[in-house]
């Protein structure tokens, strides 16, 4: 008598809770991009009303919004493979993940493109390129620099201000503003009273880079009377000569991503007038870029980089198990990713390439860099591949049914309360008070401190959220399972909608919170017009979230 085959084991329940985490991390991306006009940033729009409060809403979100998305994805990533295998999980990512990315790279990256353009095109005609800072208003000493005012410059240095001050996002001095501003006779008198004449900014520049940049040629001639190093690198490998060479129109580019203050007439001829200045005092070309270089830096994938960096995710996956399916079965204790040790391990590896963000901390960042190129930055991919391992781990040893967040408001609290204010200080000087309270500190105890706060803060984050939305969401509802749904095409689409939405809004005489509150309710409610009539049940829809039947509510 033959035994009967036992019937196959259901498939794995759908994750209503990390599967909604999921999707509000996607969500979150309209927030995080359409507050970038508010405060100084490099994006494309620059808002006429600037509000501090909103970059560190940016921060906070920035600081946890992808790591978390990670998280989830391995979770899910790991539930395929154990349903279908590594090759039909391979499959599934092909058709859920690379497709849609090469299409969007022909579709939404284009018209990002495009609706950049069009932006930073009137910017730079408007108020943000094109003027020079004025005299009026020059309340520091790199307003009074910036705009040539020499009875200012004079009086802030008597009044015992530091004549090599960095400020501003770029840890410019005061030299650096006249410089770029074209102010000879302040670039001059700064020089006689001290100023350092090769000071670097946050990328490594000197005043005669930012000069040979705008082409400013009477402010290169100051310079180089005063001894600036014509042959000086700033972190990229560039000196003088490369950021003279740069041709108008690219110039002019940068300078409306840069929000630098532009004089476009004539701009071609002033700056090769600056290339032969320098060439007469033997300065050369840096180093050239590599074809890594290229690969890495040229912007390629926009927004959609992070499909990119789940594609290769999915492959490294897939890879892992078939290896270990063909090696002696090694058991992995459970407790590794249950508290407290997942409180310790995750974090302390995290702090390996966090180390490496905003070019070491010189630059003034929270949180990780954003890699956009064909080639994924090594510390960014190895930054992301530990959350994303951290969730296939937590699948495959079933995490859930640990203790993961069950005391979700103590990790949250933490996050926001101690690691982030803390990060946000020793790298942004926010809040003033603590980075005040902190200023003290020896740089080698402030950079670790930075560094563990940041490599905290995410995943203290990702585990509070977890715990809270596995008691807001422990079945699925018909209302968030339409969110998460919808939340795939929201986030690929949103950013020239977004942009396009800041541009029109720049110069409305509204409250910065207003404005851009206006543009993320706008942009969300038009995005899920579109999804439920254009999209949810097209090609589209089906490519992005499979068939979704049509008597389905949003509910």
């Amino acid at each position: 008598m033959n035994t009967p085959t036992p019937p196959p084991p259901p498939p794995p329940a759908r994750m209503a809770d990390l599967d909604a985490l999921r999707a509000v991390a996607m969500l979150l991306g309209i927030a995080v991009h359409a507050s970038l006009s508010f405060f100084p940033s490099m994006w494309m729009v620059a808002d006429s009303r600037q509000d501090g409060s909103i970059g560190v809403l940016f921060s906070a979100l920035h600081g946890f919004r992808m790591p978390t998305f990670f998280v989830m994805s391995g979770f899910f990533a790991a539930m395929l493979v154990q349903r279908r295998g590594p090759g039909g999980m391979v499959k599934h990512r092909a058709r859920r993940v690379l497709l849609p990315m090469l299409l969007g790279l022909v579709t939404i990256v284009p018209l990002t493109n495009w609706v950049s353009s069009v932006a930073m095109s009137d910017a730079a005609s408007g108020s943000t390129v094109g003027g020079r800072p004025e005299a009026d208003g020059a309340t520091t000493l790199g307003d009074a620099a910036a705009a040539g005012d020499l009875d200012a410059i004079e009086s802030h240095l008597a009044s015992g201000d530091d004549v090599d001050a960095p400020g501003g996002d770029f840890r410019m001095t005061p030299l650096h503003r006249a410089a770029i501003a074209g102010r000879a006779e302040a670039v001059d008198l700064l020089i006689r009273r001290g100023a350092t004449v090769d000071a670097q900014a946050v990328d490594g520049g000197t005043p005669l880079h930012a000069a040979a940049f705008v082409g400013e040629v009477a402010a290169v001639s100051a310079l180089v009377e005063h001894g600036a190093d014509v042959n000086a690198v700033n972190r990229r490998g560039a000196t003088p000569l490369d950021n003279a060479v740069v041709d108008a129109p690219m110039t002019v580019y940068f300078a409306s991503l840069l929000k630098l203050p532009l004089d476009e007439e004539n701009l071609g001829p002033r700056k090769a007038e600056i290339a032969e200045t320098l060439r007469a005092r033997d300065a050369g070309p840096g180093r050239q870029a590599s074809v890594i270089d290229l690969l890495t830096q040229i912007p390629v994938f926009g927004h959609l980089w992070f499909l990119w960096f789940l594609w290769w995710f999915a492959l490294g996956l897939a890879a892992v198990v078939a290896v270990a399916g063909r090696l002696p079965r090694l058991r992995v204790p459970a407790w590794l990713v249950a508290p407290p040790a997942c409180y310790v391990w995750p974090i302390a590896l995290t702090m390996l390439p966090q180390m490496f963000m905003g070019d070491g901390g010189a630059s003034p960042l929270f949180g990780p860099d954003t890699s956009t190129g064909l080639l994924p930055m090594p510390r960014v991919m190895a930054y992301y591949a530990i959350f994303f391992a951290f969730g296939a781990l937590g699948y495959r040893l079933d995490a859930r049914a640990g203790r993961v967040g069950s005391r979700w408001w103590a990790p949250l609290s933490i996050a926001l309360l101690v690691a982030f204010p803390l990060g946000m200080a020793l790298t942004m000087g926010w809040p003033a008070p603590l980075a005040d309270a902190l200023a003290g500190l020896d740089p080698t105890a402030r950079r670790a401190i930075a560094v563990a706060s940041q490599a905290a803060y995410p995943w203290l984050m990702t585990f509070g959220l977890m715990g809270l939305f596995r008691r807001l969401c422990p079945a699925e509802g018909r209302t968030m399972r339409y969110l998460s749904d919808s939340a795939y095409w929201l986030y690929l689409a949103h950013v020239p909608l977004v942009i396009a939405a800041q541009h029109a809004a720049r110069d409305w005489p509204a409250p910065a919170w207003a404005k851009f509150t206006i543009i993320v309710v706008a942009s969300t409610a038009f995005l899920l017009l579109t999804y439920q009539g254009m999209v949810r049940h097209a090609w589209v829809g089906r490519l992005l979230n499979g068939p979704r039947p049509r008597a389905e509510g949003a509910g």
